[in-house]
């Protein structure tokens, strides 16, 4: 592959060229791979090399975090294309998990429900709210670069089929607190269900 040129090339180890999010998506697993063992490569370059520039590391860390997001993503939509929708789920009295009502093409809530309307709780036990418990209401995306808050329904769910997945850069997951406490967690999507109401079991 191509090299990025940059301001520092002569003292600096090459950097493999950059692949927009979007051609990911395009990529086999294999390239995946190989785009992965390039970054890995030049990143233990770049640490052996003692280089003083540390925007080299943030763009190498950035791609890996994107690389890991798309794995995340093609994961998360091979496991729900093996599952009853979360409408289904729903109406048989189930409990879908955040992550495979995200993942699903049909919308568990109206996609005007603000995040502190939807009744979440721990599979474990306890109901919990979205985001900061000084803060509530919010799921906060990255696509492994960037990060954006939704606040409703269905900007999570939007985000979510753009291949965002709840967390910060390098940090995957879903911020919560445990309802009328000031305690407050990250936890994965797997570990949160949600109560789709009386209207969605009834298919209203």
């Amino acid at each position: 592959m191509l090299t990025v040129s940059t301001d520092d090339a002569i003292s600096l180890p090459p950097l493999p060229g950059s692949v927009a999010t979007e051609q990911l998506r395009e990529l086999v697993d294999g390239d995946l791979q190989v785009l992965e063992l390039e970054l890995r490569g030049a990143e233990r370059a770049t640490i052996a090399a003692m280089s003083p520039y540390d925007r080299q590391l943030r763009e190498i860390r950035a791609r890996l975090s994107e690389l890991a997001t798309e794995r995340r993503r093609r994961e998360r939509a091979a496991h729900v294309a093996q599952r009853a929708s979360v409408r289904d789920l729903a109406k048989s009295g189930a409990m879908p998990s955040l992550d495979d009502a995200l993942a699903a093409p049909d919308d568990l809530f109206e996609p005007a429900t603000r995040l502190t309307d939807v009744h979440a709780f721990l599979a474990s036990g306890g109901e919990i709210g979205f985001g900061f418990p000084t803060r509530p209401g919010t799921i906060t995306f990255t696509d492994g670069r960037r990060q954006q808050q939704a606040t409703t329904w269905g900007e999570a769910h939007a985000l979510s089929a753009d291949g965002w997945e709840p967390g910060a850069p390098g940090i995957p997951g879903v911020r919560v607190h445990l309802a009328g406490s000031r305690v407050e967690r990250v936890v994965t999507g797997s570990e949160v269900v949600l109560d789709p109401g009386e209207a969605a079991k009834k298919g209203l």
